[in-house]
């Protein structure tokens, strides 16, 4: 199923979000990659879309400031989100790494 949440004008605030049906996945392994992928992949649309809101307000586009700031805060929120949960990933895989087997 596809949907989109909420579009301000000409850009899209939030990236296209689609729910897929859970599968049973033999390599879990492969399906935590694939999130972490998605999640990076959702970061990125963030930045690119504050980034079209940046460049559309200095060429005198749009003069709506409040989309531009609150894109900008999506992109940061997204940015410190996906920073804090790589942070966790490396610290996890640090103390499997010195447990005693």
């Amino acid at each position: 199923m596809d949907f989109m949440i909420g579009a301000i004008g000409e850009h899209n605030l939030v990236p296209d979000l689609q729910v897929q049906s859970v599968q049973k996945v033999d390599n879990p392994f492969s399906t935590f990659f694939k999130a972490a992928m998605d999640v990076v992949s959702e970061t990125n649309q963030y930045q690119l879309i504050a980034d079209a809101w940046q460049t559309d307000l200095a060429t005198g586009k749009t003069d709506d400031i409040l989309s531009v700031l609150l894109a900008q805060s999506k992109a940061e929120t997204a940015l410190n989100f996906t920073v804090q949960v790589t942070n966790k990933i490396i610290e996890s895989y640090r103390e499997i790494m010195r447990m005693a087997v």
